[in-house]
């Protein structure tokens, strides 16, 4: 009996320290199926509905489709490590030199910006280097990590490259290949939005079923991990 005990104990060690294993060389992967899982097909964040509505009817573009960027982007996620392998970075993920400008002469060419002690988030640098990036909820700062100012960005972009709320399909597929250089990218954007199309859940934090429930467990595990 004892030698079964120490035998099971042993086992379950095992487990756990090569899923650990597992967990953390594909950490990124797992959180982001989490979310996926989490989400399904349609589901959207509630408390972010307003936001895309507001940057959308500013600018004269389909809140789904701002939706469907965030959604391919980032999957909703609230990372405060929302940073690309190139530098983008935020709920939109915008490269710092769109943000600020390409008027600005110091980061990288393809528009990384490593510690030049430049503010992204400041207006006046902004405005100086011809940059996109907006201070949608007038805190003084037009911060690339703040869902607010990020998705009215995108929806400026957007806006700058002929889109509208009754855009043809090919202005939304050359503004979003200009948005990200990726043709798989367009498709991912264009199928999550033509999902939304047809029907969008609101998932509201509040009000979740026992599924939901375990998930928004693991994904505050994982984030606190990844973190």
């Amino acid at each position: 009996m004892r030698k079964f005990l120490r035998f099971s104990i042993l086992f379950v060690l095992f487990v756990l320290i090569a899923g650990s294993f597992v967990y953390w060389q594909n950490r990124e992967r797992v959180q982001n199926e989490l979310y996926r899982t989490y989400y399904g097909q349609y589901g959207v964040p509630a408390e972010n509905i307003d936001i895309y509505e507001q940057a959308g009817d500013r600018y004269e573009i389909d809140w789904k489709l701002l939706a469907a960027i965030h959604r391919v982007e980032t999957i909703f996620s609230k990372s405060s490590a929302m940073q690309s392998s190139v530098g983008a970075i935020g709920p939109f993920q915008f490269m710092p030199k769109t943000w600020v400008g390409w008027g600005y002469e110091g980061g990288t060419s393809l528009g990384d910006i490593e510690h030049d002690g430049i503010d992204l988030t400041d207006p006046e640098a902004i405005k100086k280097y011809g940059g996109l990036g907006v201070d949608a909820n007038q805190d003084g700062k037009a911060d690339p990590t703040n869902l607010m100012d990020s998705a009215h960005t995108a929806a400026k972009y957007l806006n700058q490259h002929d889109v509208t709320k009754t855009s043809d399909r090919q202005t939304l597929e050359l503004a979003l290949f200009e948005y990200n250089r990726s043709e798989q990218y367009v498709t991912d954007v264009l199928a999550q939005y033509d999902q939304y199309q047809q029907q969008v859940e609101t998932i509201d934090a509040n009000d979740l079923t026992l599924k939901q429930q375990t998930l928004a467990l693991l994904l505050r595990i994982s984030s606190r991990l990844i973190n």
